[in-house]
């Protein structure tokens, strides 16, 4: 059952595949939304049935004058963050989004905006950061800490006291084995296994996981 409060309207901000994604967990937590919230599109555009009511502005229209709840459909983790932080500061609610099928130990701790998707594990006292993505089928193991921001893609794995820093992507299938830190705003690449830490601001592939590159840097929010 979906950890969101439960004060609306609801809306999902973002109308591409993963805010479709998104939607469909909140349906199967029976949360009703009114539709999507998005910068790019047409208001008078629809996704799967749902109207895209309009954008940032709009949204902050609707929340001068009632409670208003989001789910964060956007799967950029700078994008969200910019998003995220915009929705706090005008007193929009961000939703915490739990697909049923999902496995969440009663110790684990979850923030607000973090979406986990179907059979996503996580176990015993890890920490799940703000606006944070547990994807499809991923696993995160007991004592690891989840930055804020951060997206583990479908079927990533990390072992027991793994800590994952804000901003930081962990691509599908993509492994990382107990007591390792990966830093904050880095790449772990599809299939990757990490063996040693990783530092802030890479790019790593590879098994074992090797520096590819450096992240271009990312402008701060506004």
């Amino acid at each position: 059952m979906s950890r969101a409060r439960k004060q609306g309207p609801f809306f999902v901000y973002g109308a591409s595949g993963h805010g479709k994604v998104v939607a469909d967990i909140l349906r199967a937590c029976s949360i009703e939304i009114e539709g999507f919230v998005d910068d790019m599109l047409s208001d008078c555009a629809s996704v799967n049935g749902f109207r895209i009511m309009g954008n940032a502005q709009w949204l902050a229209l609707q929340a001068a004058h009632q409670t208003v709840s989001v789910a964060l459909g956007i799967g950029d983790n700078f994008a969200r963050r910019v998003v995220a932080l915009r929705c706090i500061a005008r007193g929009i609610r961000l939703l915490t989004a739990i697909h049923p099928s999902a496995v969440i130990a009663s110790s684990a701790k979850i923030s607000s905006g973090t979406v986990i998707m179907a059979q996503a594990v996580v176990n015993a006292d890890a920490v799940i950061g703000k606006a944070a993505i547990i994807n499809t089928a991923a696993v995160v193991e007991h004592d690891c800490t989840i930055g804020n921001f951060s997206h583990l893609s479908p079927k990533a794995a990390i072992g027991g006291h793994v800590q994952i820093g804000d901003l930081s992507w962990l691509g599908i299938g993509s492994s990382v084995i107990p007591n390792i830190k990966v830093g904050a705003r880095s790449i772990v690449g599809a299939g990757a296994t990490v063996v040693s830490d990783v530092e802030d601001g890479v790019v790593v592939v590879g098994t074992p996981a090797r520096t590819l590159k450096k992240v271009a840097p990312q402008s701060e929010p506004r």
